[in-house]
């Protein structure tokens, strides 16, 4: 054999041996080198990612008298990339961003990549919203009446007299907008049921203020509710006055009209001939009376029980 083959068989018995001795541990140390040369690609590579970064205000003082309008979002919505291995130190999440708003007159905030705090090697590609405009306005106080409602049904024959509330005003403070078209602060209801006549006085809440308005003052008030009888008319038309004193004499007009007031049962009763409309000419007068013809104005009566009357003319001209 010569050389050059002795020299070729032995470079194919080394490869030989080369690829087949041990060649368990060499397969295993193959896929460990192809894993670490995939992870080592695998951090290169950019991924993108998306996170919520939580918002934090800082309000004008309260002696400000400024109120901001605007619902301020409590999150940001971050995009951002960059390796897997740098968006591993996001799980943490990112620090809250604070608006300073202290001043009470910014009318925007405009949200820049400087303003989050973010880990080396990740950039940022989107921030929703980008900006948000600020609507802002007074907060005013203003005195509005309390009124106080009813529920329930009284009790048959009788009527709410009157309605009383202690105290009957209240201050509302908020918003301009807002505070200018309160026109009343309602109380809770008051259960008249089965009231008679009487005075009722209980302390009721009040109903709970709009959204972004306070009460300055009690939250409740002291109503006070007058039941009556219920009172009905009934109108007496042309009814003749009785002229007393003089049977001579006689009234100008001679008929008047007569509306009676009373509980309806009472009024209700009434007949024609029971009302009696008269005027009373003084006795004394008409003894020493020294013309045979005179006259004199005289108010018109009408004597009535658990009622009362209105005549009109309420006066007639007496002649004799």
């Amino acid at each position: 054999m010569s050389p050059r083959s002795t020299l070729f068989s032995g470079v194919l018995d080394w490869l030989r041996q080369a690829f087949t001795e041990n060649i368990g541990l060499k397969a295993l140390s193959l896929v460990l080198a192809l894993g670490l040369v995939a992870y080592q690609r695998s951090g290169q590579g950019e991924q993108q990612r998306t996170v919520l970064v939580d918002v934090t205000v800082l309000p004008p003082p309260e002696g400000l008298n400024r109120e901001l309008m605007t619902a301020v979002p409590a999150h940001i919505n971050l995009t951002v990339r960059g390796t897997a291995r740098a968006l591993e130190q996001l799980a943490s999440g990112v620090p809250p961003i604070e608006f300073d708003l202290r001043s009470g007159d910014k009318r925007n905030i405009t949200l820049e990549p400087s303003m989050f705090e973010l880990p080396p090697g990740i950039r940022v590609t989107v921030i929703d919203p980008a900006s948000i405009d600020l609507e802002w306005q007074p907060v005013i106080t203003r005195n509005v009446p309390i009124q106080a409602s009813m529920t329930g049904q009284i009790a048959e024959g009788y009527t709410v007299e009157s309605t009383k509330v202690e105290p009957n005003v209240i201050a509302v403070k908020g918003p301009a907008s807002l505070a200018e078209v309160v026109q009343f602060v309602r109380l809770q209801a008051f259960d008249v049921t089965g009231k008679t006549e009487g005075v009722y006085r209980h302390r009721m809440a009040l109903d709970p203020p709009p959204q972004r308005l306070q009460y300055l003052g009690p939250a409740s008030a002291t109503v006070t509710v007058t039941i009556a009888r219920q009172l009905v008319q009934r109108r007496f038309a042309k009814r003749e006055v009785l002229v007393v004193g003089d049977e001579g004499a006689r009234a100008e007009p001679r008929y008047v009209d007569v509306t009676v007031s009373g509980p309806p049962e009472t009024v209700n009763a009434l007949r024609e001939e029971m009302i009696v409309p008269r005027v009373e000419l003084d006795p004394v007068l008409m003894q020493t009376r020294e013309r045979k013809h005179g006259s004199v104005v005289l108010p018109v009566q009408v004597d009535l029980m658990q009622a009362t009357s209105e005549v009109q003319p309420p006066t007639v001209t007496v002649l004799w």
